[in-house]
């Protein structure tokens, strides 16, 4: 696991412990959408070009819709890894974002590193 950045919510830590080292650096994202978020609504400056590279800025939204999605569903007892061992027909935009989850991270992790 990689340590805590100054934002994180009860929501991505519960999330990252559940999962176990299944999301490295989960927090990265998280923390782009803070930035994303910042850039739009007070104009503070973009880690990156947004437009250019939206399948990123995607993975922004994905990230939190799953981390808050799936913090719910943790919190009634859902069994995380149970579900992601049945694998997954990317029927459900959770499988499709833990399958992509890797390719998706790289990506970021190259565009915010420019």
């Amino acid at each position: 696991m990689s340590a805590q950045p100054a934002f994180a919510t009860k929501s991505i830590i519960e999330l990252m412990a559940a999962a176990g080292d299944r999301f490295p650096d989960l927090y990265l994202p998280c923390n782009h959408a803070v930035l994303a978020r910042n850039h739009y609504v007070h104009g503070s400056k973009a880690a990156f070009d947004y437009q250019e590279h939206f399948t990123e800025f995607a993975f922004l939204t994905d990230t939190l819709e799953f981390v808050f999605a799936a913090s719910d569903l943790l919190d009634v007892g859902w069994d995380l890894n149970g579900w992601i061992e049945n694998g997954s027909t990317m029927t459900h935009a959770f499988g499709a974002y833990i399958v992509s989850f890797s390719v998706n991270m790289q990506r970021l992790k190259a565009v915010a590193a420019k």
